[in-house]
């Protein structure tokens, strides 16, 4: 879920905030395919509230439709590797009367290495790229990032 934080001031187009609300509601489900292959899928959607202070006027959108997959390998406990894709599409948007052309279409791929290094410690390697990008930019990213588990 995400509020309506940031700052925001109706008479600019571009702002830190978005003055509406955004939830994203989401089905998880794991298959285990073999005791170390899994096949994890994803739908959501997200869903956003009217923002009735764009410019004067009221700006509505269509909610996104989203989609993840992961192919994910265990080797042993904590070390795990995974391909990924996503998907992201429609959210067109309305300002006052008129339709935006600003349908949204995303897709990515990428992979995933999570490597362990102490007890309850890891760290995390992940890349991706764009495969369709009509709306944000197109790039590609690296990731290394450090996890720690609770349990």
């Amino acid at each position: 879920m995400q509020a309506p934080t940031g700052g925001y001031e109706s008479e600019r187009v571009i702002n830190a905030g978005t003055n509406r609300w955004a939830v994203k509601p989401a089905v998880r489900v794991i298959w285990p395919i073999r005791p170390t292959w899994l096949l994890e899928f994803e739908l959501g959607s997200w869903l956003f509230s009217d923002n009735d202070d764009f410019l004067g006027m009221t700006r509505e959108q269509d909610p996104i439709l989203s989609g993840e997959f992961h192919l994910i390998k265990r080797m042993r406990p904590g070390l795990w590797m995974s391909l990924d894709a996503n998907f992201y599409g429609v959210g067109r948007s309305t300002v006052g009367a008129e339709e935006r052309a600003d349908l949204q279409r995303n897709s990515r791929i990428g992979a995933t290495l999570v490597v362990p290094f102490k007890q309850k410690h890891a760290l995390r390697f992940s890349f991706s790229t764009g495969i369709v990008t009509e709306s944000g930019g197109d790039f590609e990213s690296v990731t290394v990032s450090y996890v720690f588990a609770w349990r």
